[in-house]
């Protein structure tokens, strides 16, 4: 890049933090208008509904369509990333691409950091949830986070009132106190109802990110940045009044809900899935995605539910769950850097976040409109979730599910110690996170 693209890129980026301070709130100018400095045409990929993302971009943005062209294109989930490589590998990548955690390091040599010179570690925290700071990287912010998907819990109403239960659980050690009450079994044994779908993998929805949940509210981070990148982070060197690590308790707290010699069994691996068995009223906790209730609410509409805040461990100061992260990033490849970064921070304004939350039913990452606290009971209840949700950046979705599978496979066979089983995932994990990060 000359002197002259330099000169002309800052100036541009001086008007992207102006445009991100004045849409975040933190600059009001009532109803004067903006600077425009968008020209040309932007385009954006990801796998939230177009219809949905290029209607909220016309009512929301003004002058797009007009004075210049922001077109969203939805992309398949399966082949999103294959897509995205192929598509930068011709030079015709998209300006802007919408991803989840799980997406960024793998293809972080294809995002521009926006430098801390233009935008703030002060401002990006001040206007995001805290679980964002993962999108603080040494040099500089790797995105804006749009939308927080929180784990929740669900809970069976009928199951509870007639076991004259009140309240669902607060801490993870409560479903113990509950089993005996909660878990039905038939004449030879078989569970008719149970209380929580714990301690298998192929039939508990969401185990990796299950698992991933009880690591954070441990002080895992699971992985975290260093000088040099980022490195495995499990919390398996530090040992408690156990002599466990936090990581090996947890393990041995997810297994003891499959065992069927411990007082706690209520899961095995031959029950279907935590989600049918849940919405065909059997099952009387299950922990789930904020997003999902819609879905539970159309495969049963008769089923009496509720939904509360996610359990945490007990001893803990600090809440905690596990939320899918929606992030606006800008590529590399952008031919108009300028105008695709302050289309980035058009996408943090409020009309739009509280447009594209209220199309997708996922709550905004914007502490501006989580302090607007709605009237519906379940929404209240996912906004306080996106407050304490936190993430992980995922080095690589399929293989790190691998890693977690083998982890409980290997323990729950006793293939492996449960210590030999997490240092294999440990190095399973390093190994992803040196194919995948340069």
């Amino acid at each position: 890049m000359n002197n002259f693209q330099t000169i002309l890129v800052a100036i541009f980026l001086a008007f992207f933090v102006f445009g991100v301070l004045i849409f975040s709130g933190a600059i009001n100018f009532g109803n004067k208008p903006t600077p425009n400095s968008i020209t040309g045409n932007i385009v954006v990929w990801g796998t939230l509904p177009a219809g949905q993302v290029n209607e909220i971009i016309t009512n929301s943005i003004p002058g797009a369509g007009d004075a210049f062209n922001i077109n969203y294109v939805e992309q398949n989930k399966d082949t999103y990333e294959s897509n995205l490589v192929d598509a930068f590998a011709k030079d015709k990548g998209p300006d802007l691409f919408i991803v989840t955690q799980d997406m960024i390091i793998k293809n972080m040599n294809f995002i521009y950091k926006i430098p801390y010179s233009n935008f703030s570690k002060s401002t990006f925290q001040k206007t995001f949830i805290d679980g964002a700071d993962v999108l603080l990287a040494k040099d500089g912010i790797i995105g804006f986070p749009l939308l927080v998907d929180p784990m929740v819990l669900y809970y069976n109403k009928n199951i509870l009132s007639n076991e004259s239960i009140l309240y669902p659980v607060k801490t993870w050690d409560e479903f113990f106190n509950l089993n005996n009450q909660l878990v039905k079994k038939n004449k030879d044994g078989t569970i008719s109802q149970a209380m929580v779908a714990l301690g298998q993998y192929d039939n508990v929805n969401h185990a990796k990110d299950i698992f991933s949940l009880l690591l954070l509210q441990s002080g895992s981070s699971i992985v975290k940045q260093t000088d040099t990148g980022y490195a495995v982070d499990l919390n398996s060197n530090v040992t408690t009044n156990s002599n466990k690590s936090p990581a090996e308790q947890i393990i041995n707290y997810f297994l003891e809900f499959s065992n069927p010699s411990k007082s706690s069994y209520t899961w095995n691996r031959s029950m279907p899935s935590a989600l049918d068995v849940f919405t065909s009223g059997k099952l009387a906790f299950y922990i789930g995605y904020a997003s999902e209730l819609f879905n539970i609410e159309s495969v049963n509409p008769n089923l009496s539910f509720d939904v509360a805040s996610i359990p945490q461990t007990t001893g803990m100061d600090n809440k905690r769950t596990y939320g899918q992260m929606y992030t606006v990033v800008t590529s590399k490849k952008t031919k108009n850097l300028p105008s695709a970064l302050v289309v980035a921070s058009k996408f943090t304004s409020s009309d739009f976040l509280k447009n594209l939350s209220a199309s997708t039913s996922i709550p905004s990452a914007s502490r501006a409109l989580l302090s607007e606290r709605p009237e519906d009971p379940y929404l209240a209840n996912f906004f306080d979730s996106v407050i304490v949700s936190r993430t992980w950046l995922d080095p690589d979705s399929s293989g790190s599910e691998k890693a977690f599978k083998e982890l409980l496979e290997n323990s729950i066979s006793n293939r492996l110690s449960v210590s030999e089983s997490l240092d294999k995932m440990t190095k399973s994990l390093d190994l992803l996170l040196k194919e995948n990060y340069e």
